[in-house]
């Protein structure tokens, strides 16, 4: 999964946008986003914002004075992670340097899928089952869930159209083709 989602966000940063990409466990993150620099680099490639923004040292130093490692390490590719383990200080920086484009994709727990406006034009959903400890195991995502992760797409005040990306196991695909081509209802 994180080689084809690895393809539809490099892809899409190379046409100049900006890209969140939704897991399901805090470690997903780190594991996710360190596999993203690790192609980075086996293809040559390299997002930083460096060039593109006369503020990037001082949001780098910002970013060097935290004591998440990882997230030290992939902000200088263009990449950044975003969870509840985090410390707040940590998610509200990985928050403003995605908003300044400072940070290209983004690797993130449903902690941005409800309520926040970010410029993310493409949108992944890496794997469909999350854990519901009421259900002892894994289940499928909700459609809602679903609908808000793409809602970080495009946003209005961003962009003019987003993408949306699922990736899920072959025998769920018509499943979640059928729900996202199904009109729901709305409610409040």
């Amino acid at each position: 999964m994180n080689e084809i989602a690895w393809r539809k966000v490099a892809s899409s940063v190379q046409e100049g946008n900006q890209c969140l990409v939704f897991v399901h466990a805090r470690n997903d993150t780190v594991r996710t986003a360190q596999d993203f620099l690790r192609m980075m680099r086996e293809e040559g490639k390299d997002f930083s914002a460096k060039d593109e923004c006369e503020t990037w040292d001082i949001e780098a130093k910002k970013v060097a004075g935290s004591r998440n490692a990882e997230m030290k390490e992939l902000f200088l590719s263009g990449l950044g992670m975003h969870h509840a383990g985090m410390l707040r200080a940590d998610r509200l920086l990985m928050e403003r340097n995605f908003e300044k484009g400072l940070v290209k994709i983004l690797v993130s727990t449903s902690t941005l899928a409800w309520g926040v406006n970010l410029p993310a034009h493409t949108v992944v959903i890496k794997g469909t089952q999350i854990y519901d400890s009421k259900a002892g195991g894994f289940v499928e995502m909700s459609m809602q869930d679903v609908h808000q992760c793409f809602g970080r797409a495009g946003r209005p005040q961003y962009d003019t159209s987003g993408e949306g990306i699922i990736i899920t196991k072959h025998e769920k695909l018509a499943h979640y083709l059928k729900l996202l081509n199904t009109g729901l209802p709305i409610e409040s």
